[in-house]
Order: structure tokens, then C-alpha cells, then sequence
């Protein structure tokens, strides 16, 4: 978690321009207490970003009100992180002025977290039919891979779709990979070709809390 710069209310550089959203993109607007909200970037301005919220959070949020608030996106070199001022316009739409902080929490993609969930797979032939699904679970996660406990019976280089439940209560991310590599256990390493926007997003989400848990207990082990 490296801030970039922190800003004073001063107009964004290049360099931090390059690290806003975009427009129309989904994020995730964090309210004091943590409270957490699915939005969506409607503009984008010199000073502030307007975020249209999915939900109408007409308790948490009172009109007018102007409270500390923060951002969080997956942005091409992993989650970010910005922080500032929101004002409430509507109980849908917060105007986030940029005077905080911008981070980039995840630099890189394969940074790899482990991680006991479910997920299934399935073997795609040289004719692209689809085979019958398997439930695994898989033993650790990144951003461009996912390691399986198995199946053993997967050959290296076959292509598979996948689905990873990461979150309970929330549908599994899917995309399609290939099978990169074997291990002696049986294990199948999962290269990810293709996955949505809104999945990387997750993906990378649920990677930064999982980092974010692990840092934690060795901090408060070492106390």
C-alpha cells in the first residue's frame, strides 16, 4: 500500500490523473465506519468525481451532509485507493472532491494470496465443446492465475472455464483459462486468458483483503 502523493486540495497531476476511473466504471464508495457501497463514475472532473450510488442509502447518507469518504476501483495495476471529501447531492449521489490521498494498495497482478474456495472447472476439447463441469477448491489466488487442488485428471495445457466463489452470498466470478502447470499433489495452476472487468475487479478485491487480513496478524503477532 504505497500513497502516491498525498494532495492539499490542489488540482490532480498527470501522474494521479492517470490513476483515476473511468467514466461509467463500477467502484466501491467507503463511508466513515466502513460502511460500503457499490457506485458507478457518472463524471469525472478537475477536482471531484460524481458517483451515481446502486443503491439508495438514504440511511447512512443525509442530505448536505459533507463527511470524510474514500473510493476503492481496480484500476491496470490493482486496486486504488482514493480518499477525500463527499458531499451528498441526492440520496443516490455523492460528489467526492480528490483532496485525499491516492494509492495504489496491489501493484502487481501476480501477487498471489492463499485462499480455500469454491470453484469448478471445465475442460473445453479442440472443438470448443464444453465438458462436464468438476468441483475443486482452490488452494491459492492472483490476478492472473488461480492454483486448484485439483482435478489430476485435467492434462497440462487444456483449456477450461472456471467460476470461483469468493464471497458468500455473491455470484462466482467465471472466465476461461488454461491448465499452465501440475504439481505432485495433484494440483492444477490455472492461467486466467479471459475475465470481465466487474470479475478482475472482485478478483482483485477480495486479493487486497485477503492481504490486507495477512498483514494484520503478523502485526499483531509481533506485538
Amino acid at each position: 500500500m504505497s500513497p502516491l502523493r498525498k494532495r492539499d486540495g490542489k488540482r490532480p497531476g498527470p501522474a494521479l490523473l492517470a490513476h483515476l476511473p473511468e467514466v461509467r466504471q463500477d467502484v466501491d464508495l467507503i463511508l466513515p465506519g466502513r460502511e460500503r457501497f457499490a457506485a458507478r463514475v457518472t463524471r469525472i472532473g478537475e477536482e471531484e468525481v460524481v458517483l451515481v450510488l446502486m443503491l439508495d442509502a438514504r440511511d447512512p447518507l443525509q442530505l448536505g451532509e459533507v463527511a470524510t469518504m474514500a473510493m476503492e476501483f481496480a484500476g491496470p495495476r490493482g486496486l486504488v485507493r482514493i480518499e477525500g471529501s463527499g458531499s451528498v447531492e441526492a440520496y443516490d449521489v455523492v460528489i467526492l472532491n480528490l483532496s485525499g490521498a491516492i494509492e495504489v494498495m496491489q501493484r502487481r497482478d501476480f501477487v498471489r494470496v492463499r485462499a480455500v474456495r469454491p470453484m469448478a472447472l471445465a475442460p473445453v476439447d479442440e472443438e470448443g465443446e464444453v465438458g462436464a463441469w468438476i468441483d475443486t477448491l482452490t488452494v491459492n489466488l492472483s490476478g492472473n492465475g488461480v492454483l486448484a487442488s485439483g482435478p489430476d485428471t485435467i492434462p497440462l495445457e487444456t483449456a477450461v472455464h472456471f467460476r470461483v466463489k469468493l464471497v458468500e452470498g455473491e455470484p462466482p466470478i467465471e472466465g476461461v483459462g488454461k491448465v499452465a502447470r501440475a504439481s505432485d499433489e495433484g494440483h492444477r495452476g490455472i492461467s486466467i486468458e479471459q475475465l470481465s472487468d466487474e470479475s478482475r475487479r472482485r478478483l482483485v478485491a477480495f486479493i487486497f483483503e485477503r492481504e490486507r487480513i495477512a498483514r494484520r496478524m503478523t502485526r499483531d503477532s509481533e506485538l
